[in-house]
Formats: structure tokens, C-alpha cells, sequence
């Protein structure tokens, strides 16, 4: 993640790149897999608009509001995070008071206890794009909700379901019911990127099982944290790597010929070779590492 790569380009979210991918669903995509920006969504219904992620830092979330204010007219916006961490949502403050913002507890209490931590480490190793962060504060959501919560924008009914565990503690993905039903994973589906484990909250095994769970909601278009969007594919080509890296480590401890360190080389060299065109390489060793036997203990 180093800003010194000269094909680095800053987190500006492209506002004007907006497109439909269903009947009263936009999103700002990730077309062009650039660091740290995701997915945008911005879903509008008679009544009401949900905007769901506003990218990295203040002036992102004020290009994304206003777009969704230009779709929207006068109605009321309601704001989500697909998770806490900052290319997601840090700098959304800037409009909290334009809009009702949505939580579960988990997310909440997830950033109140590391949001601070990281906005210094995202600010101390990039620090090119430190000046980004600039005003960076954490608000109390105006609703918070346990397990699901169901919002109807007027004729648009909006799933938002806790999945944490995965690739973080507050998780949570959001499903737009209609004809051609859309979910939002963030990031707990990418497309041509190895999945981020953070911290000590974060597990391959519990990964598995959220994405089962996501391809039963049967979605018709996913639009992943980052990458491109497309369909159920993306669930299933992104749960495959996580299975065959847990399958091929347990494989290999049962012929009981290399020590835990060499499972860890030789199936990260399987999983770097086996998707060349990946990013977040670093991630696919991290994601072996999650699965030896002290972090499974």
C-alpha cells in the first residue's frame, strides 16, 4: 500500500463515472481498481435515498452526497458503511448532518474502539495522503440496529444484515429487494483482490461461512467492496480461494512432510500463482497464516 509506487493514484472517488445497475440503483464504481476507493451505492426510492459508503476522507464524502442530493431532489438521505475502516467512510462527519446515519452495534462499537488507531496508522504510512484525512471525526449514528434491520425508501425495501467476524468485527451487508435484487458485500467480496485480515478479528473459516450466507440471499447483481461489479460468480470465485487455501493446509498437515512454516510458503506460493492478476498480495500468505494452528487456537 505504498504511495511511493509510481502507478499509485490518489482515493478520489470519480462522482461522474455514476451509473445504474438496476431499476433505482447507482453506483460509483471502482472501475479501474484504484487504491482505496470502493464501491459507492446510492439507492432511491419515493420517500427516501440510502447512500452506502462515502470513500476516503471529507471531501469524498462531500462529492458523494452531493451527487446523491442531484439524484435525489429534496428527499431525505440516509448513510451507511459497509464496514469501519477508513477507505470506506473516515471524513463521512462532514455531512452527518445532512443525513441519518446507519449502524449496527457492532461497527459502532468497533470504530469507537479503533477508529482512532486507525486513522494515525493510515496517516503515519501514507502520509502523502494524511492531508486527505484532515477533519476526521467519529458521530454517533442516528439508528442503530442488532442482527437486521429492514428500510423502506417508498416502493425500495433495504436489507441491512450484521455478517462480522469475517473480515471484520461490524460487517454488514445490504440487500435492495426488487425484480433484480442488488447486494452490497463490501469487503467481504472483491473482485481480482486477496481478502484484508486485519486484526485478531478477522478469520478465514468464519469468512466462508458469511459468504454462504450471502449467496443464499440469491442477489442478482453484487457489487463487491472493490473491483467490478457483477453476479453470484463474484461470491463463489471469491469463497473458492478462501476454500482451497483452508483445504490445501489441511491437506498438507495430514501428509505430516513439512512444518507449519513450509504450509505456509507452499500454499501462498499456490494461491499468488493460481491468480496472477490479483491485488492485496501481500494478503494471500496472511490469509495461510490465519489458518496454522496458533491463530486457528
Amino acid at each position: 500500500m505504498s504511495t511511493e509506487n509510481p502507478a499509485f493514484r490518489p482515493p478520489v472517488v470519480a462522482t461522474d463515472a455514476f451509473k445504474a445497475i438496476a431499476e433505482g440503483v447507482w453506483v460509483i464504481p471502482d472501475a479501474d481498481h484504484v487504491l482505496m476507493v470502493p464501491n459507492i451505492g446510492i439507492v432511491l426510492g419515493t420517500r427516501s435515498t440510502l447512500v452506502i459508503d462515502t470513500g476516503f476522507g471529507p471531501e469524498n464524502a462531500r462529492a458523494v452526497l452531493k451527487l446523491a442530493r442531484r439524484l435525489s431532489g429534496e428527499r431525505p438521505i440516509f448513510l451507511t458503511h459497509s464496514h469501519c475502516h477508513p477507505e470506506h467512510g473516515f471524513g463521512a462527519n462532514v455531512v452527518a448532518g445532512d443525513v441519518m446515519v446507519v449502524y449496527n452495534e457492532a461497527q459502532w462499537t468497533e470504530l469507537q474502539e479503533k477508529g482512532a488507531t486507525l486513522l494515525q496508522l493510515f496517516r503515519a504510512r501514507m502520509p502523502k495522503l494524511a492531508p486527505m484525512l484532515d477533519g476526521v471525526e467519529f458521530v454517533r449514528p442516528d439508528v442503530l440496529y442488532t442482527g437486521s434491520l429492514s428500510l423502506d425508501l417508498g416502493g425500495r425495501i433495504v436489507e441491512f444484515r450484521e455478517v462480522g467476524g469475517a473480515h471484520s468485527r461490524g460487517d454488514q451487508a445490504i440487500l435492495i429487494r426488487g425484480p433484480k435484487p442488488v447486494l452490497f458485500t463490501g469487503d467481504l467480496v472483491e473482485e481480482r483482490y486477496f481478502g484484508i485480515l486485519g486484526d485478531h478479528e478477522s478469520h478465514v473459516i468464519p469468512w466462508i461461512d458469511r459468504l454462504d450466507k450471502l449467496e443464499q440471499l440469491q442477489p442478482d447483481v453484487v457489487v463487491p467492496g472493490h473491483g467490478l461489479v457483477g453476479g453470484r460468480e463474484l461470491i463463489d470465485g471469491f469463497r473458492r480461494y478462501l476454500q482451497l487455501a483452508k483445504r490445501r493446509v489441511h491437506e498438507l498437515r495430514l501428509e505430516g512432510e513439512l512444518s507449519e512454516a513450509a504450509i505456509v510458503d507452499r500454499v501462498s506460493a499456490e494461491l499468488l500463482a493460481l491468480h496472477p492478476d490479483w491485488g492485496n498480495r501481500d494478503w494471500a500468505r496472511k490469509a495461510v497464516l490465519n489458518l496454522s494452528w496458533p491463530a486457528r487456537a
